[in-house]
């Protein structure tokens, strides 16, 4: 029976005219009108129903009074719980809050404001994305609540958000009331960094001409090498040690007029995907040197700078590339 019911929860909507693929059903912000929302008996509806039935066969046989009394009154409340759960998701308004960027292989987070602009308080309201689990939310009047939604990031790229289901059981759980939308956010998911550190490759000069000094000192991190004996606690990648890679020190370059470029092209022996890891690895170690660096990349070229914004813009640039075939 459940099967059944979670069957007509999914295809009904698809022949009512509430849930048209239109532009106007990914405007945002959306308000759950009465076009929406769809409502059936769920597992425990029908088999209340079906004991009303019951009640009402037996009373009718035995000419019971007071067994009337109570089916007609069991079947009101029952008749009352369906507009309890039609109001309790009526004119509510969901806007999409904005997305922070997470990495190849963690969860994606998408933020959601419900806004309850009536004097009534909304309760047990649950939102669902694909097949996650339902969170549910409480709305009090005249007030707005947010929540977050978590989808898993599995490759990089923009993530848009799949069919938003919200739905609610409130108050006795004898109805399901539900309604799909499609909105139009996505999360921004970063390509997943090499799990192995390889040395930044040098260029031969910049665009200035400067020729780039590899000669060890203490101003500008130029990569990764396998720990000495003797070697700084300092310059030892102790994040790496952390995620249980093996011991690795920072080098670093005396020149400070070297232009620190990541190329596309210094990674010859990898294929697409693991050119993309590596430079991913280079763009946060370096980063997190404080180093100024640049990006280059087939048809594209970041240049140098440093900071916060900066290494957006180069993760970005490499979550969003694609071959030119």
């Amino acid at each position: 029976m459940a099967l059944s019911v979670s069957a007509l929860n999914r295809y009904i909507p698809k022949f009512l005219r509430g849930e048209r693929r239109t532009s106007t059903s990914r405007l945002r912000p959306v308000v759950l009108s009465r076009q929406r929302i769809f409502i059936l008996p769920t597992r425990y509806g029908i088999i209340f129903g079906f004991l009303l039935f019951v009640m009402l066969v037996g009373s009718t046989n035995y000419s019971n009074s007071l067994g009337f009394m109570l089916t007609f009154l069991l079947a009101g409340l029952g008749m009352i719980s369906i507009l309890h759960a039609y109001r309790n998701m009526a004119r509510l308004t969901i806007r999409t809050g904005k997305s922070i960027p997470v990495f190849c292989d963690e969860q994606a987070r998408y933020t959601l404001h419900i806004d309850n602009h009536h004097g009534q308080p909304r309760y047990a309201i649950a939102f669902q994305l694909a097949d996650q689990a339902p969170v549910l939310v409480d709305v009090i009047a005249d007030t707005t609540a947010q929540l977050e939604l978590q989808l898993p990031a599995t490759q990089r790229g923009w993530l848009p958000i799949t069919t938003l289901t919200i739905s609610t059981r409130f108050p006795l759980g004898l109805v399901h009331a539900w309604s799909h939308l499609n909105l139009t956010a996505a999360c921004l998911v970063y390509p997943r960094p090499a799990a192995t550190n390889m040395e930044i490759p040098l260029s031969s000069s910049d665009k200035g001409g400067n020729k780039p000094s590899q000669k060890t000192g203490n101003d500008d991190f130029i990569g990764f090498r396998n720990y000495h004996h003797g070697d700084s606690p300092r310059h030892v990648d102790w994040k790496a040690v952390a995620r249980g890679q093996e011991l690795l020190t920072k080098q670093f370059s005396d020149n400070e007029n070297r232009e620190l470029w990541l190329d596309w092209d210094s990674l010859n022996n990898l294929d697409t995907e693991a050119r993309i890891s590596q430079l991913c690895r280079w763009v946060i170690d370096v980063d997190a040197a404080g180093s100024r660096f640049g990006l280059r990349l087939p048809g594209l070229q970041i240049p140098l700078g440093q900071g916060t914004e900066h290494r957006h813009q180069c993760l970005k640039a490499l979550a969003l590339y694609e071959d030119a075939v």
